[in-house]
């Protein structure tokens, strides 16, 4: 429970089990089969796989989600056989996988690309005999073909395929194959190039420096830009926008929607690709809109597609359209949910555990302020919880409406956007949302958080305090040199939490 006047740190309690096996997502199977099968498109066999369950934690790809039962099981069985199929239909169609008739050099070269490493010796004669029992199937193509289509099935059901491992001892070094499987899954969500297995193999992997350098190049691919795509909306849950509804909101259409989503999905594409980052989010004047958002922000745009704007008079994410419609009730400002957001997605702040049953939030009474109506519902509710810590970061945001448009007046009265909160570096107080967003912007613990957010995702773990000496450098990286997404990225790998195995003997 927090204490009037006393700052709440980023949360990291975390319980991870420190995993050697990371099974792959849905979308690494995908992509690696893909990449590795040398396919123009998806493969369309990972449709129907079972997703992980969401909620539990903060990204889809934590290990504590991501796991085989018998479903998965079947599903992985079921898609490689399939592909299997589909690359061996004809024995042309096996010469664009791997262009060879000799079993050894088919056998090593797909092996190393399927396991991300180079094959022993005894698996290669165990896949040599596999080869010769396919040979003796039926079919219309060569037994050189058969063969391989019997050896493609089963390594993408392997194991050593199907999982992503780090078996060096606790606190060792991982290996050059498994920093380049750790890297290349995480910034571009698909199996190492050849290339960078090469790079493993010769030992460019073994220095921190030459891993920084990789990522770095790696943060330059498109598909990088795909990947920070789905780590941004399992942040701040985009796909909530999809669920927005207003009753009888003039302005409003559930035509808005998709435009809400996607004018966030820029902003953050922007802050990506652009070099910037968390002090950028929260104070930047940019913003994408199409023409019905721009009417809400007063602005005016040409054309009709979705395009960057300035906003007048406010400033970062949390003063834009989307998140205030999405945190917004009809047309009244959710000031509870908007204070929570804040608190727990950009200063890892976790006031506590609602109560088991929410009171409804009641209708204005006459003369009745939206802040004075939330401020006499939570009174109850434990003071400084409440008090201190969720209603002052929402009451910020009182100027704007249901829809995210400014206001001056609620009910008849001013707006009241006053207030103070306790930040890490102390209590400060602060006169609406811009005031409040350039000293979160100032602060230490938004880039703290920030820096565990990208690092969870990165290790596919919860963080614990024995991860905040990691988090407090990442957050001094991205605080004290103003330094991009990609920068904090890029320091992340460097970070024996990255390139050491952490944890048990799971």
């Amino acid at each position: 429970m927090p204490v009037a006047g006393q700052a709440l740190p980023v949360d990291l309690r975390g319980t991870p089990i420190y995993t050697r096996f990371n099974r792959l997502t849905n979308e690494q199977y995908e992509n690696s089969a893909r990449d590795i099968l040398k396919l123009d498109g998806p493969t369309g066999v990972t449709d129907g796989f079972l997703h992980a369950v969401t909620g539990v934690t903060d990204f889809a790809n934590n290990e504590l989600v991501v796991l085989v039962n018998d479903t998965v099981w079947r599903d992985f069985q079921t898609a490689a056989e399939a592909l299997a199929a589909k690359v061996t239909a004809t024995d042309a169609a096996l010469q664009a996988v791997v262009r060879t008739t000799d079993v050894e050099t088919f056998i090593e070269t797909f092996g190393r690309r399927a396991f991300r490493r180079d094959l022993t010796t005894e698996e290669v004669a165990d896949y040599t005999a596999m080869h010769a029992t396919g040979t003796a199937f039926s079919g219309t193509q060569s037994a050189f073909t058969k063969g391989a289509a019997l050896v493609i099935s089963a390594m993408l059901q392997s194991p050593h395929f199907v999982y992503r491992t780090e078996m060096a001892d606790d606190g060792k070094p991982l290996s050059g194959y498994e920093i380049a499987a750790k890297l290349s899954f995480w910034l571009l969500d698909t199996t190492p190039s050849d290339e960078l297995l090469d790079a493993a193999k010769n030992g460019s992997l073994d220095s921190s420096e030459n891993v920084a350098m990789q990522a770095a190049e790696m943060l330059e691919d498109p598909a990088a830009r795909a990947v920070m795509r789905k780590f941004h909306n399992e942040l701040y849950k985009f796909d909530l926008y999809d669920n927005i509804n207003k009753d009888m909101v003039a302005g409003y259409t559930e035509a808005l929607n998709p435009e809400l989503k996607e004018a966030t999905y820029l902003f953050f594409d922007r802050l990506f690709t652009q070099g910037l980052g968390v002090k950028d989010m929260l104070t930047s004047n940019v913003a994408f809109a199409g023409p019905a958002m721009a009417k809400l922000y007063g602005v005016t745009v040409t054309g009709s597609g979705i395009q960057q704007i300035t906003m007048p008079d406010r400033i970062g994410y949390y003063s834009q359209v989307p998140f205030l419609a999405l945190w917004g009730i009809n047309n009244d400002p959710d000031s509870i949910h908007r204070g929570t957001k804040i608190n727990i997605d950009t200063l890892c702040a976790v006031p506590g555990m609602p109560a088991a049953e929410l009171p409804p939030v009641p209708a204005l009474m006459p003369n009745q302020t939206n802040r004075e109506r939330y401020t006499n519902l939570t009174a109850g509710c434990g003071g400084a919880c409440h008090g201190v810590i969720i209603n002052p970061i929402g009451f910020a945001f009182e100027s704007y409406d249901g829809l995210g448009r400014t206001r001056a007046t609620d009910n008849g009265k001013p707006v009241d956007t006053t207030g103070s909160y306790p930040f890490a570096e102390g209590t400060k107080s602060f006169d609406g949302g811009n005031e409040l967003m350039q000293i979160i912007a100032s602060g230490k613990q938004a880039h703290q958080c920030y820096a565990k957010k990208v690092a969870g995702y990165a290790l596919q773990r919860d963080l614990v305090e024995a991860d905040r000496p990691m988090v407090e450098a990442l957050g001094k990286v991205s605080l004290e040199n103003s330094a991009s997404i990609k920068d904090v990225m890029v320091a992340l790998v460097k970070e024996n939490a990255f390139r050491t195995h952490v944890g048990g003997a799971q």
